[in-house]
C-alpha cells in the first residue's frame, strides 16, 4: 500500500487504510473521528458494534457527498480487525475508498466435456468491466457465510442452483493491490463446481453481458494476455493446479 497511507482505527482495532486527504475529510467537524499524526481514529468511548457501524456509515455518506464513493450499493458488509473478527459492518461501495478488507467467493464451473463456463463483466460494472469472469463470485454480505454468499451468487449471477450440486472447496488467497476507487485488499474463498450437461446459465441481475464455454487451453491463453479479473484468474489456476 501507499507508504503514506494512514491506518483507521475503530476503538483500538485496526480495520483500514486510508489516504491523507481522505482521513482530513473525515475528521472535520462534526464527526466521530478525529486525526491523529500518524492515524484516523474512532472518538474513545464510543465502541460497541452499533456504534461502530453508524461511524462507518457516516464516513461512507461523507465520502459519497464528496463524489469519492460512487456506486452506492446499499449492501452491509462486515468488517474486519487483522486478527479475523467482525467488529461492524461498512456500506459495500465505501470499502476501497477506506482500505477495508472484504471477503468473497470465486466459482470455477465445468461441463462434463472439461470445458469452463465464462461469463463477460456488464460495460457498467465500476471495477474490471467489460472483462471475462468465472461463472459466478461476489462479497460475502454481513452475517453471512461462504456457502450462503456462493449460492445466491450463483443464482443472481448465472440462474444456477447449488443445493443438489457437489461442491469441491479450493484454496483460500488474498489479493492486495490498488484500484480505481482506492485500495482493494480482499480475502477470496475458491469453490468448484461440475455442472449439468444441460445446464444454460441466465444471468439474473444484470451484472453479467454474456456466457460463453472454453477449453482450459483458450481460457489460459486469455488468462496470460489479461482478459479475465484478476480474481477469476487465479480462481481458475487454483482449480487447473489442484485438478492437475
Amino acid at each position: 500500500m501507499p507508504p503514506h497511507w494512514l491506518p483507521l482505527v475503530l476503538d483500538g482495532e485496526q480495520c483500514g487504510w486510508v489516504d491523507p486527504a481522505t482521513a482530513h475529510r473525515l475528521a472535520q467537524a462534526p464527526s466521530p473521528f478525529a486525526l491523529e499524526r500518524t492515524r484516523l481514529v474512532l472518538t474513545p468511548g464510543s465502541g460497541g458494534p452499533q456504534a461502530r457501524s453508524q461511524a462507518l456509515q457516516f464516513a461512507a455518506q461523507r465520502l459519497r457527498e464528496a463524489g469519492i464513493v460512487r456506486d452506492w450499493r446499499s449492501e452491509q458488509l462486515d468488517v474486519w480487525t487483522v486478527d479475523g473478527r467482525s467488529i461492524g459492518t461498512i456500506e459495500r461501495a465505501a470499502c476501497r475508498p477506506l482500505g477495508i478488507e472484504t471477503r468473497s467467493v470465486q466459482l470455477n464451473a465445468f461441463r462434463p466435456d472439461g470445458s469452463i463456463a465464462v461469463g463477460r463483466r456488464a460495460s457498467h460494472k465500476l471495477s474490471d468491466p467489460n472483462r471475462w469472469d468465472n461463472l459466478a463470485g461476489g462479497m460475502i454480505a454481513a452475517g453471512e457465510h461462504d456457502h450462503q454468499a456462493l449460492a445466491r451468487e450463483a443464482y443472481e449471477e448465472a440462474g444456477l442452483q447449488l443445493a443438489d450440486l457437489p461442491l469441491v472447496r479450493g484454496s483460500q488467497f488474498r489479493v492486495q493491490r490498488m484500484v480505481t476507487e482506492g485500495l482493494m485488499i480482499e480475502t477470496v474463498q475458491v469453490f468448484d463446481v461440475r455442472l449439468p450437461g444441460d445446464f444454460v446459465p441466465q444471468n439474473q441481475d444484470g451484472e453479467v453481458a454474456a456466457f460463453d464455454s472454453w477449453p482450459v487451453e483458450t481460457v489460459i491463453d486469455a488468462i496470460g494476455r489479461g482478459d479475465f479479473t484478476l480474481q477469476a484468474s487465479m480462481a481458475i489456476l487454483d482449480a487447473l493446479r489442484r485438478r492437475g
